[in-house]
């Protein structure tokens, strides 16, 4: 419950850095380029795993600690790019560029508050 509510904070507040510090592209480039790190990351695990030379249970543990969170922070540059890409023009991209970086915040609190 404790590394859902970290997770989330740390999506929220790469959302709040894309939108409040840095460019809108700049935001998306790195966010895509961090989202493919984790995913490279992940795959390396994976094939290790399946190798045999490393336990699932490490591996397991090792994707929580790097790959998810660096893929939750770029996803939340990706969509605060993309927020402040889509807010110059105020029509329906914006408003549902907005409600897809809301989804993740949204269903993890609906977890949080499952429990």
């Amino acid at each position: 419950m404790l590394m859902l509510f970290v997770l989330l904070g740390i999506y929220a507040a790469s959302i709040w850095l894309a939108c409040a510090y840095t460019l809108p592209g700049q935001a998306l480039v790195q966010g895509i380029g961090l989202m493919s790190v984790a995913g490279v990351a992940a795959l390396t695990l994976w094939l290790l795993v399946r190798a045999g030379y490393l336990e699932a249970w490490l591996a397991i543990a090792l994707v929580g600690v790097i790959a998810l969170p660096a893929s939750l922070i770029g996803l939340g540059l990706t969509m605060g790019g993309l927020i402040r890409i889509t807010a110059r023009k105020r029509n329906w991209v914006f408003v549902l560029t907005r409600l897809g970086a809301s989804v993740p915040i949204v269903l993890g609190a609906a977890l949080l508050l499952a429990r």
